[in-house]
């Protein structure tokens, strides 16, 4: 991410605002250009120049779908982070396997047969 991108995901944190992937595509391809002056606005070549707050509003006003509010993210999900602890939980719930029944035993011949008799004597036995 380009320094004015990190600058334009700061000012929509900084207004309360989550811009997702659109929002932040679209304002590279709008600051294609352009360049951070020394009084800390952002100027757009034979356009002139913008402060990061105006641009952020032009752009939620432009693409009010692209934007969310910060305190919309979902409870569960940590800000930041090792995201190993929640692919550890993703994976032990899908490890749960449904139970087999006498109907799915007489569908199923060979391999698949066997297989699963193993898993449904072991389901039994517990």
């Amino acid at each position: 991410m380009s320094d004015l991108e990190t600058l334009i995901v700061k000012e929509a944190d900084r207004q309360g605002r989550r811009a997702n992937q659109d929002a932040i595509r679209q304002a590279s391809v709008d600051l294609a250009g352009a360049s951070l002056t020394s009084q800390g606005l952002i100027n757009l070549p034979g356009r002139g120049c913008i402060s990061p707050a105006d641009f952020v509003r032009d752009l939620h006003s432009r693409m009010p779908e692209c934007f969310g509010t910060i305190d919309s993210q979902a409870p569960t999900a940590k800000a930041a982070g090792n995201l190993t602890e929640r692919y550890k939980a993703e994976i032990a719930a899908s490890r749960t396997q449904s139970r087999i029944t006498e109907a799915d035993l007489a569908r199923y011949s060979g391999i698949t047969r066997q297989h699963l008799e193993e898993r449904y004597g072991t389901a039994k036995a517990k």
